[in-house]
């Protein structure tokens, strides 16, 4: 299997509540490998992926690049975030295609004890090439190495139940997944998967 992109997470300060979890992705699959106790737990499937009770799509539903338009303090440790993004958004169902611009606001700060991580709550407008739009909630946590400023990162978000048009499939849904940023190009890669809850 040809790796494309792999990383790990301290995943046990979200909502994940393991030690470490890492996400092997390709063309045909989605793999989680999570570490317990020292034994690393492998699971694949064409459709889905489910590891300790977590399920996710096989391929992601949305795949952006944003870069920040703007920084305003709130104080001395919150900022507020101002940024534009544009991408594509994938109906599970269909395999369909669209194309997504967005803009949002977030508000950041350090995590107390890790000066590099940072956590950030933040809603997201979506627009679709039809006109549709709909709003997401998210929150996240990155990391950055101190030496080269590479940040990486976990987010869970949900969609409002509002579109109406292309974008309504995603009504409701909930997702999770990374956040990345090169400090050579300024931009933030955010990958999400839909999460599969009975």
């Amino acid at each position: 299997m040809k790796r494309l992109s792999f990383s790990i997470f301290s995943a046990s300060i979200l909502v994940l509540m393991l030690p470490a979890v890492g996400i092997v992705q390709d063309e045909n699959y989605t793999i989680i490998v999570a570490t317990t106790d020292g034994n690393t737990t492998t699971g694949s499937t064409p459709n889905s992926v489910s590891t300790l009770g977590l399920e996710f799509s096989a391929r992601p539903i949305w795949e952006e690049e944003a870069i920040s338009t703007g920084m305003i303090p709130i104080n001395e440790t919150h900022r507020i975030v101002t940024f534009i993004g544009n991408g594509t958004i994938t109906v599970p169902d269909t395999g369909e295609n669209i194309s997504m611009t967005n803009n949002g606001t977030a508000i950041i700060s350090p995590v107390r004890g890790s000066a590099e991580t940072f956590s950030a709550y933040g809603r997201e407008s979506v627009f679709s090439e039809d006109g549709d739009n709909t709003t997401i909630t998210f929150y996240e946590i990155i990391q950055y190495d101190p030496d080269t400023f590479e940040g990486k990162g976990i987010i869970i978000a949900v969609f409002e139940r509002n579109a109406t048009g292309m974008l309504a499939p995603f009504n409701g849904m909930m997702v999770a997944g990374t956040h990345y940023e090169q400090p050579d190009t300024e931009k933030a890669t955010i990958t999400l998967w839909e999460w599969l809850s009975d």
